[in-house]
């Protein structure tokens, strides 16, 4: 067991750091009776490690180990400006974070340890403080530990993605995010398991057994199969990149992410014009709903809507912008509509909500434009094939925007590769499963085709 007391550097001091006293079980056998372990012959191994915080002496709470609120924890600006206000948002947000990043420290060490635990062997604290300074300190790390010269041959799953998150300056911050979801799901699954995979013993058997692990913890089968997707690209990069031992088992076609065609919808024409007809909406709800329609309009994921400004509209009237997903510029239509929000807003759009709180107020502002229709939805979740049936604003969410565009636009026949090239689809097989559009809509679509209206004429004998 990790064990993590925090103490002050310096407690004559005003101020003064913060270290840590770190125990986790490692010890050395020394003359019996001297030690603290069974007969007494047990050494046990301390590792100290000043932690990044730093906090006056006289709001260190020692018994329940945090920092308690004091102005002067405020910061400088907040201070200059003086007020009653600004001092105390300032003082607890800075509390908030001091204490936050302690936590953040101690969960730290009890990944650190427990990744170089193996087969119950102990790691020396060596090895640990340079996995700390590898997150506090890099600048400390020798030439000899650092890529080139370190040794990956005996890494998990879970410190490569450890290394990859903490190296490769090209990952994005969702992709970080989404490989931080996965290291946790290995570190439990290895834990449950009392198992370490790496590389080698990363096989068609463990696939299987984690596939069947994470659909027992509930999770949808295409969540697993972005699951497998990232666990494959960490043994592409383990092996191809770094030349250690592995199971080329990840290769084969039986090492597949699981998938299964999702039932997400769209909201057609009509439906998006009765959102942009409602009035006397909450300031809260208005912004939303003016995004949101910006969205449907051009096609862009919520994360470049916000973006926007009035630099991105060119002089032909088009919307250029690189892309925050891809980085790949792209161009969108500006409709009239979206022409209206933005000088509604004086082409100062809106700030950014959180997007929990943005597919809360898109699914309210659906109801209230009366898209209440009954859908029903057939998927899987731990392993069980579950239909749902619920009205059709509770499953609007920021990215139905996009879809609606993407699908709109089809049914209104422009052209797949010219939609394609605002969606970002690289086959036009992969768009078509994207679109969302019903089998009446498809007849309605067909039949105003050349082919289904041509007029043959039978002449009589």
């Amino acid at each position: 067991m990790v064990r993590v007391n925090f103490r002050l550097t310096d407690k004559k001091a005003d101020v003064t750091n913060i270290y840590a006293e770190i125990n986790y079980g490692l010890y050395t056998i020394v003359e019996r009776g001297k030690g603290k372990g069974k007969n007494k012959d047990r050494k046990y191994l301390q590792l100290k490690y000043t932690t990044p915080v730093s906090v006056p002496v006289a709001l260190w709470n020692a018994k329940d180990v945090r920092v308690e609120y004091g102005d002067q924890l405020a910061s400088v600006d907040a201070q200059i400006e003086g007020t009653y206000s600004s001092i105390k948002s300032s003082a607890k947000k800075n509390q908030s974070e001091m204490n936050s990043n302690l936590l953040e420290f101690r969960l730290h060490v009890e990944r650190i340890v427990n990744d170089l635990t193996v087969d119950g062997r102990l790691p020396i604290r060596e090895r640990v403080k340079v996995e700390l300074d590898r997150i506090y300190n890099p600048d400390r790390i020798e030439e000899s530990s650092v890529d080139g010269n370190r040794d990956f041959s005996d890494m998990n799953l879970v410190q490569f993605i450890d290394h990859m998150i903490e190296t490769l300056s090209n990952l994005k911050e969702s992709t970080i995010k989404s490989y931080k979801v996965v290291r946790k799901n290995i570190a439990e699954y290895q834990t449950k398991y009392k198992t370490v995979v790496t590389p080698l013993t990363a096989d068609e058997d463990f696939y299987h057994s984690f596939v069947k692990y994470l659909t027992a913890e509930g999770l949808a089968k295409n969540t697993i199969g972005t699951r497998i997707k990232i666990v494959k690209t960490v043994l592409n990069y383990a092996s191809e990149k770094k030349g250690v031992k592995y199971s080329d088992d990840f290769r084969k076609k039986s090492f597949a992410k699981p998938s299964e065609e999702t039932e997400s919808i769209y909201l057609n024409v009509d439906e998006l014009n009765a959102i942009d007809a409602l009035v006397l909406l909450p300031k809260s709800l208005d912004k939303v709903r003016d995004m949101f329609l910006i969205a449907s309009d051009t096609g862009l994921r919520y994360s470049d809507v916000i973006r926007l400004t009035a630099e991105n509209i060119t002089e032909e009237g088009l919307i250029k912008i690189q892309t925050q997903k891809t980085g790949k510029t792209i161009y969108a239509p500006v409709t009239p509509r979206v022409k209206r929000i933005f000088k509604k807003y004086d082409y100062k759009l809106p700030k950014p909500i959180s997007n929990q709180k943005y597919n809360q107020f898109i699914k309210d502002i659906a109801k209230m434009a009366g898209i209440t229709a009954p859908v029903t939805r057939t998927h899987t979740t731990a392993g069980k094939l579950t239909t749902t049936t619920l009205p059709k604003y509770e499953l609007v969410t920021s990215h139905t925007a996009r879809r609606s565009f993407a699908t709109n636009a089809y049914i209104a026949d422009v052209p797949t590769l010219d939609i394609m090239k605002v969606t970002g689809h690289k086959t036009e097989v992969a768009f078509l499963k994207y679109i969302r559009i019903s089998a009446e809509e498809s007849a309605k679509k067909m039949s105003h085709h050349q082919f289904f209206n041509q007029l043959t004429v039978v002449k009589s004998m």
